[in-house]
């Protein structure tokens, strides 16, 4: 009787594995399996299970798979590289938040959770103990990335300024304002201040320029003059934000250039810098 963690294949499974691999292909779904056997659907599911049981292929999807090719061992050990995994959960797409800014070492802090931000309505999962967490972000906030190679996969990340704007824009998905100012304070000398101009003023938001004026301003950040003016240029007259979205609403102290009201202590926001 053959073992269940045996990776020997049957005459059909040979034929899928083959397959794809010839196609060169890391990633198939359930239609295209059902076509290397000729459209038997009762066969293709029989084989599909099979092939996860003996770990050809892994489940990343309900109707979609990762091949774990021969040239893993005897053991199927498959991808590690989450973000190598993570670029097939979602089109478009672009790994954002903390998850760009590790990459970038703007944050020391190696996460468990992968942020993958997409226009499109896609679920959180956990695949291998990583969980995969989406940003549905409106079409017009969904910009600023591009290609990154990560440990030889090539994928999309955003790219230095937008990672940084994402962070203030969604504070909550990157550890806190303390955590957004670190970042803040570590990518300010490699940022393109024209670019960040650029992208604030397609926001459109005059609550993201005013908390990422001011934590720019209290960490230090060096601020272009021209910057600093096309920033101030967004604000509105007498606009008011909360610096911290969610946080408590009384005894909040007013920062009169960014128009913002400060209600987190100032050592929660310097204690970690």
């Amino acid at each position: 009787m053959m073992e269940t963690n045996s990776r020997t294949l049957s005459k059909q499974e040979a034929k899928v594995v083959l397959g794809l691999e010839w196609e060169d292909r890391k990633v198939v779904d359930r239609d295209e399996i059902l076509r290397l056997l000729e459209g038997n659907v009762a066969r293709a599911g029989k084989v599909i299970h099979s092939l996860i049981k003996k770990r050809w292929l892994e489940r990343i999807t309900p109707r979609r798979y990762l091949l774990i090719p021969a040239d893993r061992g005897t053991e199927g050990i498959p991808e590690t590289n989450d973000l190598g995994l993570g670029k097939y959960l979602a089109d478009p797409y672009y790994f954002g938040y903390t998850t760009a800014a590790a990459f970038y070492r703007f944050t020391p802090q190696s996460r468990s959770t992968v942020w993958i931000v997409t226009p499109n309505n896609v679920s959180d999962r956990t695949i291998r103990g990583t969980s995969f967490r989406f940003v549905n972000l409106v079409s017009r906030k969904f910009f600023g990335y591009g290609p990154a190679t990560v440990y030889d996969e090539q994928v999309n990340l955003s790219d230095p300024e937008k990672t940084v704007l994402d962070c203030v824009d969604k504070i909550r998905r990157c550890g806190g304002i303390a955590e957004v100012a670190r970042i803040i304070l570590r990518a300010a000398p490699k940022l393109d201040w024209a670019k960040v101009t650029d992208y604030v003023e397609r926001f459109r938001s005059v609550a993201l320029v005013q908390r990422f004026g001011y934590l720019a301003t209290r960490v230090g950040a060096e601020i272009p003059a021209e910057a600093r003016q096309r920033l101030r240029a967004c604000l509105k007259r007498n606009s008011r934000s909360f610096l911290e979205p969610d946080g408590a609403t009384d005894n909040a102290s007013y920062d009169r250039e960014w128009q913002v009201l400060v209600n987190v202590p100032e050592r929660e926001i310097i204690s970690d810098l």
